[in-house]
């Protein structure tokens, strides 16, 4: 599948959590993936990532979804809008940036980065909270 028409997803946007509906009619496909990185429970009903600047392996648990093409470049301003991405004249201001990430050995994917923490989020293993209801 084309990359740039894929994106990884390790929140409340996998299946079977709070906001897949907004990606399942839209999906050709899907299925878990690993990133390097480290996941975090901010304490505000989602998750948040850092992706490639740990110091140890740990990885960042979630799905890659494909969409076929042109698709995602349709869905993914509303999506930074949802994910709280500024506009790219503010970004430097803003926690969160959208990135390319490494999928597998072939494959890259669109995700939201944290571009700091805070003390009070927890590292976690993965988003196990807020499913669907």
């Amino acid at each position: 599948m084309n990359e740039l028409d894929a994106l990884f997803v390790y929140g409340t946007l996998m299946p079977g959590h709070l906001r897949w509906g907004l990606l399942a009619p839209h999906a050709l496909d899907q299925r878990p993936a690993t990133v390097p990185g480290m996941l975090y429970d901010t304490g505000q009903g989602w998750p948040a990532a850092v992706f490639g600047r740990t110091p140890t392996h740990r990885r960042v648990s979630g799905w890659v979804v494909w969409f076929s093409a042109g698709t995602l470049a349709i869905l993914l301003p509303d999506l930074d809008e949802m994910e709280g991405i500024a506009p790219a004249t503010a970004s430097a201001h803003d926690p969160y940036v959208r990135i390319r990430v490494p999928i597998d050995s072939v494959t890259e994917a669109w995700a939201w980065h944290a571009t700091r923490t805070r003390s009070t989020w927890r590292v976690i293993d993965a988003w196990l909270d807020q499913p669907e209801a």
